[in-house]
């Protein structure tokens, strides 16, 4: 392996304590021809203190964020990684030993522009990540009823022309969806899956900018990169062996468990299908429709499980499509209107 990796941590204030397992874990790496950057959303005494330490084991380099926000952060360290492969790890997720290597090899195995690899809820036992057996973060292993799901992959689980045999992939309706029924113990063809744990050929994003005109706290902003690449031709794989546990305590850089926060993050997920269908003609609006009315029908029946969640879901789900709808408009219109500029968006994390 001849390739330089950049292991990407955008990281904040408070975060140091769960940080220090991530660069503990890279600080065993069978694999060590890498550099950490960590993105720093403000100056921080603590993290500084930490990245010195682990310094004496690994190249460790800290970059200021200029503007506010998690795109923002990826955006920065992107432009300024100077590795062959781009890592992408949450400051809360805990590399196996192997997990670097396991990226890198990759690389030299098959001809791929990105990875994605295992991500394992785990909670911290004695400083030691313990996961449920059997748990994953990447595939939901609810199995509907069979005649919900032969339905479905008819119309609102159906993938885009291409992306038939994929793990990960975007549906006709615009939504970022796994398929559970296609065998994944090996390496698959898969579009990205989380940031948590997937790299990227620096080459593959050269002149590429995560958009920040609707994505503010990155929900499925993966599959919106990962769309980039397939459409400009290049393939990607998960990879199961590559794994990292992550840290289960309710809250990570991008997400926490509120109302608000749900509302915001539903309302991202839908915005994807508006910002490709003027580049995707293989996006359809029938299985839109169809897809918004499964999901609210399915959303109504859970309400009595938790009423303020699924509130909230269903709460982001109109609104998400009503800005996404205006955002059509604005541009058919010649408009400048973006999404960003609506309240519930506006506020950064």
């Amino acid at each position: 392996m001849t390739k330089f990796a950049t292991v990407l941590i955008p990281t904040a204030p408070r975060r140091n304590d769960v940080l220090k397992y991530t660069l503990n874990a890279l600080k065993t790496q069978s694999f060590k021809n890498f550099e950490v950057l960590l993105v720093l959303k403000t100056k921080d005494a603590e993290i500084t203190n930490i990245a010195e330490d682990y310094s004496k084991h690994f190249v460790v380099r800290m970059l200021l964020q200029k503007r506010n926000g998690l795109m923002e952060a990826y955006n920065e360290g992107i432009r300024n990684a100077s590795g062959d492969v781009i890592l992408f790890l949450d400051d809360d997720a805990i590399p196996n030993p192997d997990c670097v290597e396991e990226h890198l090899s990759t690389y030299d195995r098959i001809q791929v522009s990105g990875i994605s690899g295992e991500v394992i809820p785990a909670y911290l036992t004695n400083g030691v990540p313990k996961a449920p057996e059997g748990s994953t973060e990447i595939v939901n292993y609810y199995r509907e009823p069979e005649i919900l799901r032969i339905i479905g992959d008819k119309l609102w689980n159906r993938p885009l022309e291409g992306q038939e045999q994929f793990l990960a992939y975007i549906s006709k309706a615009g939504y970022s969806q796994k398929n559970i029924y296609i065998e994944h113990q090996g390496i698959t063809n898969s579009l990205l899956c989380m940031a948590a744990n997937m790299s990227i050929l620096s080459s593959a994003l050269k002149d590429f900018q995560i958009p920040t005109s609707f994505l503010r706290r990155g929900i499925a902003f993966e599959q919106v990169v990962a769309w980039h690449l397939w459409k400009n031709g290049h393939r990607m794989v998960f990879n199961p062996r590559a794994k990292v546990h992550h840290i289960l305590h309710g809250q990570t850089m991008s997400r926490s468990l509120d109302t608000s926060t749900i509302c915001k993050a539903t309302i991202e997920k839908e915005l994807v299908f508006y910002y490709l269908l003027p580049n995707e003609e293989k996006l359809s609006i029938k299985y839109r429709i169809v897809s918004l009315v499964y999901n609210y029908l399915v959303h109504l029946n859970k309400i009595s499980e938790n009423w303020k969640r699924e509130m909230a879901v269903m709460k982001g789900m109109f609104v998400g499509n009503i800005i996404g709808l205006t955002w059509l408009v604005s541009k058919e219109a010649g408009g400048a209107y973006i999404p960003i500029q609506h309240a519930l968006l506006k506020h950064n994390h």
